[in-house]
C-alpha cells in the first residue's frame, strides 16, 4: 500500500499524521510519502530530516489536486493499491487492514473509504467527543457493514492499483480536490468499478475539514460540461430514505422520478437487500450513470408515459422535484395509479416561507439564483399549507411530514417573533423550515 498524504501549510498536523501511522499502521509493504503543495510553514526542514517516509514538495507553487497525485505517481512509480488522504487524518487501530480487506474482497471494487468523525453524510463517525475517548472504546464503536456508494468524500480514499491504472490520472483542468474525486466516481461507474465505504475502519480528523465550501462556479462549469448532466450528486437524499418504514427483508418495489445519478436508490438498496429499484430521469447522461445501479428510464415525468403496469410499486420518490414541474398535483395524480394499495409518495419540498426569503422581501428582493430555496428553474412554490391542500386534492392521506432546517441567525430568530406576534395562523416551524420531506399513503 501507498500513503499519500497531501499537505498545504499543514505541518503540525503532517507530523502528527504520519506517527499515526508508524504506531498504528498493520499492513506489510507500506511507503509513505508526503507531499507538500506549496507550503510555507517550515515543513520541509522537518520532512527533510525523516528517513521512512518520501518528500515531495511541488517547487511551482500550489497546484491543483488532480495534477499533484498524477505528478506524484508518475515521479516516484508508485504501482501499489494508494490510500490518498488529507493531513488532518491520523490511523486508529485496525483501521488500514479493514480498509484494505474490503478493497480486496471483490475484484471489481476500485475505491474503499472509512468512516471518521470529519466526514459528513454516509461516512459520519457519531458519538465520540475526541480520539482519545474513541481509542479507549474502540471495542464499543458501531461496527457497519460495508456499503457500496456513488462515491466518497475527498478527505481519505484507498484506490485500487488496477483501477488507476486503467482509467488513468486524474482531471488537471479541476483544482479543488472535491470535483477531480466527483469527475473521478464518475468514470469509475461508467466502467463498473464498485465503490465502498468500510463501517469497520475509522480515520479521525483533527479539525473541521469544510468538506466542499469553497467549491466555485467555473469548476462546476467545466464538469457540467464535461459530463453534459447538471447535478452530479452522488450524496444520497437519507431524509427520503429514512421515511421507508418496512421490515428490512421484504421485497419492496420502488420508483423514483428525477433519479439523477442514482445515489438515493443505491443506498435504498444497502438497506433493503431485496428492494428492487427503478428510476426516471430526464438528463440522459445522469440516467446512464444511474443505470449501473438500477433499471432507469430516460423520462419527463410530465408527458405521462411511464412503462409501467399499475400498482407496481411500494413507493414512488419525488427528490427536489415537485417544484420543478408545471403542474405537481396533475403528475401526483398520475402517478398514483402506479402504487399499489396502500401505497405512498415520498418527498422533499423547499419551503417558499422560510425566513430567509420572508428577509428578502421585506427589503423588497425576490431574487432566484442558481440553486436553493429560490433556485431558477423551480416553477412551483409551497408552503407547508399548500404541500397538505395538494396531497389532499390527490387523494393522498399524509402519514409523516418532517421539517428540516437550517442553522438561522439571531436577527432571524427576532424576526419570526416579531411575525408571530403579529396574529396570523403560522406556527414558528413554518418560518424555519428549509424544507418539508413528506410520506403521503395513496387513498383508496
Amino acid at each position: 500500500m501507498e500513503i499519500v498524504i497531501v499537505a498545504e501549510n499543514e505541518a503540525e498536523y503532517v507530523k502528527l499524521s504520519v506517527d499515526s501511522i508508524r504506531m498504528l499502521a498493520d499492513v506489510e509493504d507500506l511507503a509513505v510519502t508526503v507531499v507538500d503543495n506549496g507550503s510555507t510553514d517550515g515543513l520541509d526542514e522537518w520532512a527533510k530530516e525523516q528517513t521512512d517516509i518520501t518528500y515531495v514538495y511541488m517547487d511551482e507553487g500550489r497546484t491543483p489536486f488532480g495534477k499533484v497525485i498524477n505528478q506524484v505517481r508518475e515521479a516516484l512509480q508508485l504501482k501499489g493499491d494508494m490510500l490518498v488522504m488529507r493531513a488532518c487524518f491520523v490511523l486508529t487501530p485496525y483501521c488500514l487492514s479493514s480498509m484494505l480487506k474490503t478493497l480486496q474482497e471483490s475484484t471489481d471494487t476500485g475505491a474503499v473509504g472509512p468512516m471518521s468523525n470529519g466526514l459528513p453524510n454516509y461516512q459520519k463517525l457519531e458519538g465520540f467527543a475526541d480520539y482519545e475517548e474513541f481509542v479507549s472504546r474502540i471495542g464499543q464503536a458501531e461496527e457497519l457493514s460495508d456499503k457500496r456508494v456513488a462515491g466518497l468524500y475527498y478527505g481519505a480514499v484507498l484506490f485500487r492499483q488496477e483501477t488507476l491504472e486503467q482509467l488513468g490520472g486524474f482531471d488537471e483542468e479541476l483544482v479543488s480536490p472535491a470535483y477531480v474525486m466527483k469527475d473521478y466516481w464518475l468514470r469509475m461507474i461508467k466502467k463498473d468499478w464498485l465503490i465502498k465505504v468500510n463501517g469497520k475502519s475509522v480515520l479521525w480528523c483533527l479539525r473541521d475539514s469544510a468538506y466542499e465550501r469553497n467549491l466555485n462556479a467555473f469548476e462546476e462549469g467545466i464538469l457540467k460540461k464535461k459530463w453534459g448532466m447538471n447535478y452530479f450528486n452522488t450524496k444520497p437524499n437519507n431524509q427520503l430514505v429514512k421515511m421507508i418504514q418496512e421490515d428490512k427483508n421484504k421485497a419492496i418495489h420502488v420508483l423514483e422520478i428525477g433519479c439523477d445519478c442514482g445515489a438515493t436508490l443505491l443506498e435504498i438498496q444497502n438497506q433493503y437487500p431485496n428492494v428492487s429499484t427503478y428510476g426516471t430521469e430526464i438528463n440522459e447522461s445522469a440516467s446512464q450513470i444511474a443505470s449501473h445501479f438500477s433499471n432507469v428510464i430516460i423520462n419527463n415525468i410530465e408527458e405521462e408515459n411511464l412503462p409501467y403496469e399499475p400498482g407496481t410499486f411500494d413507493y414512488i420518490i419525488f427528490g427536489d422535484v415537485l417544484e420543478h414541474l408545471r403542474d405537481p398535483l396533475r403528475t401526483i395524480q398520475y402517478c398514483r395509479r402506479f402504487l399499489k394499495s396502500g401505497g405512498c409518495v415520498i418527498a422533499s419540498i423547499p419551503n417558499v416561507m422560510h425566513i430567509s426569503v420572508l428577509r428578502g422581501l421585506l427589503d423588497g428582493n425576490f431574487t432566484y439564483t442558481d440553486e436553493g430555496l429560490l433556485d431558477k428553474t423551480h416553477i412551483h412554490l409551497f408552503t407547508f399549507n399548500e404541500i397538505v391542500k395538494m396531497f389532499q386534492a390527490g387523494s393522498f392521506r399524509i402519514k409523516d411530514m418532517e421539517a428540516v432546517g437550517l442553522p438561522i441567525s439571531r436577527e432571524n430568530h427576532l424576526l419570526i417573533d416579531k411575525l408571530l406576534n403579529c396574529g396570523g395562523k403560522a406556527s414558528r416551524q413554518m418560518y424555519e423550515a428549509f424544507q418539508y420531506v413528506v410520506c403521503a399513503q395513496k387513498q383508496e
